[in-house]
């Protein structure tokens, strides 16, 4: 497996693999599949030296993906502060890539000047809050049924990870 940053070819795949994970209900609030179009801006925020994109691939197919963010709109007194988002194309799950990435992403944080790290969950999404747990996240706030999915309501867990 080559983890690399992110291209322009790659958000195609990057979109597939998001649109994947809809039906489940486990991993986006999202409720209908997103286009490359719908994601142009979001693409455009991501910086390799500051808030990367990376992509898994395998046999040369994006198979994953791993992206920082800037917590809070990125106002200047949360720069240090990142989320951390992980996706995984189905076929690939419980392979994992997931821990593998966000393992790799969590090492690579002091040279983005990340100090914080964290990570938002459904709290019925099981297979994220044990990769969480293994990697030292540590939950730090639930908010329960603020969300709706296939007719019911769940709520969202936050997950830090200091560096």
């Amino acid at each position: 497996m080559q983890i690399r940053d992110a291209i322009e070819a790659d958000w195609p795949a990057i979109v597939d693999i998001y649109n994947q994970s809809i039906p489940a209900g486990h991993s986006t609030a999202d409720t209908v599949p997103v286009t490359v179009t719908d994601r142009l801006e979001w693409f455009r925020k991501f910086d390799p030296l500051k808030r990367p994109l990376w992509v898994a691939e395998i046999d040369g197919a994006v198979v994953a993906w791993i992206g920082l963010t800037s917590f809070y709109a990125g106002r200047p007194a949360y720069k240090a502060t990142a989320e951390v988002s992980t996706y995984i194309a189905t076929a690939f799950h419980k392979r994992g890539i997931g821990t593998l990435l966000k393992r790799r992403m969590i090492d690579h944080c002091p040279s983005l000047g990340v100090t914080t790290l964290i990570s938002v969950a459904f709290d019925h999404n099981e297979a994220t809050r044990r990769m969480n747990d293994k990697l030292g996240f540590v939950q730090a706030g639930h908010l329960p049924e603020i969300a709706e999915i296939d007719g019911k309501k769940i709520g969202v867990i936050y997950a830090l990870r200091r560096i």
